[in-house]
């Protein structure tokens, strides 16, 4: 009874079109709703959503492929996957079609399951969740979603078109910005997720330096609301680019020697290729890409409203370590403020530096350094987060920024 009386509150009281229309789709679709169930003994039928609608959403489905291949208990199923109208990036769907059964047309069906599964705990055993959370050990396993080797040589030709030699090292910056937002969510206000943006401009020496060490940069992106002015045929700036496409977009990630990210879904593609990552200006600090032993992190500056600095032990003292909207920054009178200039150059040129010497620290201090703040991050995340899915912190923690700025791991 008390099931119908949730389904009452929740589905007939206060009806609105949207609401009828369900009603009628989950009488429609019942006779199909109550076969998938009598059938699981023997052919057990899962549905999933890809959610393609945004990129970033590749590293969840490149960490399903991976969590199936080192289940313990496999479930034998038979799964189909569905995909919004919008599609974000063609080449995401070429390759998730290597991997996924994806039937389109059952995008309804899969809505309304999935509604049915609130309040019928029988039908939720039917639907696959795709986790956000970090992609453990993912340095061991090889990657499921790449590209083949057709598609890797129609980039390296593209690449010709770009003035970018074959034999160059690339290193791809994304620069996050709200007007791709604006653009794709013209009704929707995506403004709490400002406190993510980045003034590209800060960039601007760090890309010089790179390019006097002979490094192609390649700034990423579908949109940006400010071109970089830097005259070099070793810059491009790929998001006012004639040639820029969706399939570049994934071969770029493919072809860089490391990817310096900013917070933005683009950066997940370089994630999923196994791409060395310099992670910057990232906040909040839970989101820092801790897991892959070719990164180096350094977070955005917190500051409090008399514009003291806070250190890690501070912010989530602040309750901030793990805040996702702009509004809880400022209710809580926290201040974000980028990296300089001359700290991501520094950033930058450390990485180059780490590349070179295969990652490895031969200072004693320098390792004390990185295991004192593993150690300290990986305690404050596991008190925000008991059900935390990774045991040990693999990236490194740019030991320019921490040795000029001791306040940082202070206790």
């Amino acid at each position: 009874m008390s099931l119908v009386r949730e389904l009452y509150i929740k589905l007939i009281k206060n009806l609105t079109i949207n609401k009828i229309k369900y009603i009628f789709l989950i009488f429609l679709f019942s006779p199909f709703l109550i076969l998938i169930v009598l059938i699981k003994p023997i052919f057990f039928v899962r549905f999933g959503n890809l959610s393609i609608q945004r990129i970033g959403n590749i590293s969840s489905a490149e960490r399903y492929l991976l969590d199936n291949i080192h289940k313990k208990k496999k479930v034998r199923s038979f799964d189909i996957w569905v995909i919004d109208n919008y599609i974000c990036n063609q080449q995401s769907l070429v390759l998730l079609k290597r991997k996924f059964l994806i039937i389109k047309e059952l995008c309804i069906f899969y809505n309304v399951l999935k509604l049915i599964s609130k309040y019928i705990s029988i039908c939720s055993k039917h639907i696959i969740v795709l986790t956000s959370a970090h992609m453990v050990a993912i340095d061991k396993d090889s990657c499921q979603l790449n590209l083949t080797r057709k598609e890797i040589g129609k980039g390296e030709a593209i690449l010709k078109n770009f003035g970018i030699p074959a034999n160059a090292k690339i290193v791809c910056i994304s620069g996050r910005d709200n007007l791709y937002l604006k653009k794709r969510y013209t009704s929707k206000d995506f403004s709490y997720h400002d406190y993510r943006d980045i003034n590209v401009k800060n960039y601007i020496p760090a890309i010089k330096a790179l390019i006097k060490k002979n490094y192609y940069v390649v700034r990423m992106g579908k949109f940006s609301n400010k071109k970089i002015n830097i005259k070099s045929h070793k810059f491009i700036d790929y998001p006012f680019h004639p040639l820029k496409n969706d399939f570049m977009d994934f071969f770029f990630a493919h072809k860089c020697y490391f990817w310096i990210c900013s917070n933005t879904g683009l950066d997940e593609i370089a994630k999923v290729f196994r791409k060395p990552l310099l992670d910057l200006n990232m906040a909040p600090v839970a989101g820092l890409k801790v897991t892959s032993k070719k990164t180096l992190l350094c977070s955005k500056i917190h500051k409090n409203y008399s514009n003291k600095k806070l250190s890690l032990n501070e912010i989530f003292d602040a309750g901030v370590g793990n805040t996702a909207h702009s509004k809880e920054f400022k209710r809580k009178k926290i201040r974000l403020n980028e990296l300089t200039s001359g700290q991501i150059k520094d950033a930058v040129l450390e990485m180059t530096k780490l590349m070179k010497n295969s990652w490895k620290i031969k200072n004693k201090n320098d390792l004390k350094l990185q295991k004192k703040f593993k150690k300290l991050y990986l305690n404050r995340i596991k008190k925000i987060d008991p059900k935390c899915s990774y045991k040990k912190i693999n990236a490194l923690y740019s030991l320019v920024f921490l040795k000029k700025n001791p306040w940082f791991l202070k206790q």
